[in-house]
């Protein structure tokens, strides 16, 4: 009984240290947003909503994916839990999830048909891997990641 209250209170300072983390990244850009903390197993979400949501989503949200990558690497570094933190704004993680599987398959179509690879491009590696995944079980195509840095991105080729 003693562990579960541990547990809770560890949760709570973890959820408390995210949140105030992330009130003082959006105070100190001077960006009108608000947030909300949701717990989602071992992960955090942070939902971010306001005026300035169009900032954080312009050039397929690479301000959004820094936020994220420097909360992620302050908690690593500070020793404050072992989940991850995944942001989000307008919902932007869902649509460019579903976003990316549609353009998954009908590139993967494309190369079945001309027998050509196909190369998207550039994108976060979390972007890559919805690609990957969304392809994994088509025996007609294969895909792998090319490219260094923030000029890597996947490469659809047919299947052997």
């Amino acid at each position: 009984m003693m562990e579960s209250a541990d547990a809770a209170r560890d949760a709570e300072t973890f959820e408390g240290f995210v949140a105030g983390f992330v009130e003082g990244l959006l105070r100190a850009g001077r960006l009108e947003l608000s947030l909300q903390v949701r717990r989602d197993g071992e992960t955090l979400q942070v939902v971010l909503e306001g005026p300035d949501s169009d900032l954080l989503l312009e050039n397929s949200a690479r301000v959004l994916y820094a936020l994220e990558h420097i909360v992620n690497q302050v908690i690593y570094r500070r020793g404050h839990g072992d989940g991850k933190v995944i942001l989000d704004c307008n919902d932007y993680r869902n649509t460019r999830m579903l976003e990316l599987q549609l353009l998954a398959r009908k590139a993967a179509e494309k190369v079945k048909t001309s027998g050509a690879s196909f190369s998207f491009q550039p994108m976060p590696a979390v972007e890559r891997r919805i690609i990957h995944l969304t392809l994994a079980e088509d025996q007609g195509v294969r895909t792998e990641s090319s490219g260094l840095g923030t000029n890597r991105h996947v490469v659809i080729l047919p299947g052997h």
